[in-house]
């Protein structure tokens, strides 16, 4: 009876997690739905006020060139200051970000929002999953957490369709409504996230600016010396820069493309973005209740670019074909959902939770730098060629995925 005893868990461990969990899952909950006003008329506000496509991908671009060159800096200052001041004052740049946008009527005011926004995306980066984690880790979790990350992935994705579909039908009013709708959504996540986020303070009773300034430093030259030195880390941050090169500047594309094919009015795009969000919520769900997608990670990534890449291909030779498009693009976006899950539960358990959050701002460095590099590339593709060869363009670079999938298969093996 006595070895049981020793066996059983904490007294409190399963509440303590639960509890954890369910802040984790409010928290980004109301962290993805402040934005979602305007996923579904991004582009299409930004055309409505004399941007054309490069300028739209450019204007994406320069906040993935801040979030690139900002990611691994405020990494480090989540992990050396708090998580919770990190995510605040992520959430006040942000607020600030949708006011400018909502005023803007030229390129530059448009692309000095997005360096703000795109700083104030890097103080959240990262810094709630690793809380999380580091949370769940210390109160006795034990085993994968890919459930957790899919329960995410659908918060997130059920967030985004209420938000987008309520953007939509208020754009038929203004298309800048929806800003100013998320203008208030950041302030609201951002109480939230101070309120819940608890953990242990990481500054020194006494605050010294040139203490924190040394140790930010230190987390950014051992985090990025680690992201760099381990395999692992490596192959997955590359594969997510191709993916982000591929992927991002299809977010740019597909509403003016729709749009203007089925001649309908701007709350039609907002079910579009809901369908696409339920395939990838639905994706997420099959991948969390497939046991041969957690053991055999590396081959199940490598069919799942390849279906991906192949699906985006198929789309662009059908753009002509507006159902065609679609089918294929509902199947990219399952397989979108599908890897997610996956991907971050595989990230998370290749490094420590000191310089957690330093790490996964190094990984995002990778996928921002791929994004910066292929939004303006296929921003002039589809201006001179049209939207279908630059889908052709981007299946198949994203197609390149397989081979470092493939190496991390080996590697295992």
């Amino acid at each position: 009876m006595a070895l049981e005893a020793k066996t059983d868990p904490a007294p409190g461990a399963h509440s303590a997690i639960r509890a954890i969990t369910n802040r984790y899952y409010c928290v980004w909950g109301f962290y993805a739905f402040a934005p979602s006003f305007i996923f579904a008329i991004y582009s299409l506000f930004l055309r409505s006020r004399g941007l054309n496509q490069f300028q739209v991908n450019t204007v994406a671009a320069t906040y993935f060139l801040v979030t690139f060159l900002t990611d691994v800096p405020t990494g480090a200052f989540a992990d050396a200051i708090g998580r919770r001041i990190s995510v605040v004052i992520g959430c006040g740049l942000h607020a600030a970000a949708f006011i400018l946008y909502f005023y803007s009527y030229h390129y530059w005011h448009f692309i000095v929002a997005e360096i703000i926004d795109g700083i104030a995306t890097t103080f959240g980066n990262g810094a709630i999953d690793a809380w999380a984690v580091d949370a769940l880790d210390a109160a006795g979790f034990e085993g994968a957490k890919d459930k957790i990350f899919s329960r995410v992935a659908q918060i997130f994705r059920v967030g985004a369709m209420i938000g987008a579909l309520a953007g939509a039908y208020c754009a038929r009013v203004d298309l800048a409504i929806p800003f100013l709708l998320g203008t208030f959504g950041w302030i609201v996540a951002g109480a939230v996230g101070f309120i819940l986020m608890d953990g242990p303070t990481r500054t020194a009773k006494h605050f010294s600016i040139r203490e924190a300034i040394a140790e930010v430093r230190r987390r950014m030259v051992d985090g990025t010396r680690a992201g760099f030195s381990t395999r692992a880390v490596f192959l997955l941050a590359l594969g997510s820069l191709i993916s982000g090169a591929a992927w991002f500047p299809y977010w740019q594309e597909w509403q003016p493309y729709f749009h203007a094919r089925l001649g309908s009015g701007i709350e039609v795009i907002g079910w579009i973005f809901c369908l696409f969000s339920i395939a990838q919520i639905v994706g997420a769900e099959v991948a969390s209740r497939m046991r041969w997608a957690r053991e055999e990670r590396a081959l199940y990534m490598t069919w799942n670019v390849a279906i991906s890449s192949a699906v985006l291909i198929v789309g662009g030779f059908a753009a002509a074909w507006v159902g065609i498009a679609f089918a294929m693009f509902m199947v990219a976006q399952f397989c979108g959902g599908a890897s997610g899950p996956i991907l971050q539960s595989w990230f998370n358990e290749e490094i420590e939770g000191d310089n957690r959050a330093t790490l996964l701002s190094f990984a995002s460095t990778f996928t921002t730098f791929g994004a910066t590099a292929g939004l303006p590339v296929q921003g002039l593709v589809v201006d001179a060629f049209g939207v279908g060869s630059a889908w052709q363009g981007a299946g198949m670079l994203a197609m390149l995925q397989v081979p470092v999938f493939l190496a991390l298969r080996r590697k295992r093996s």
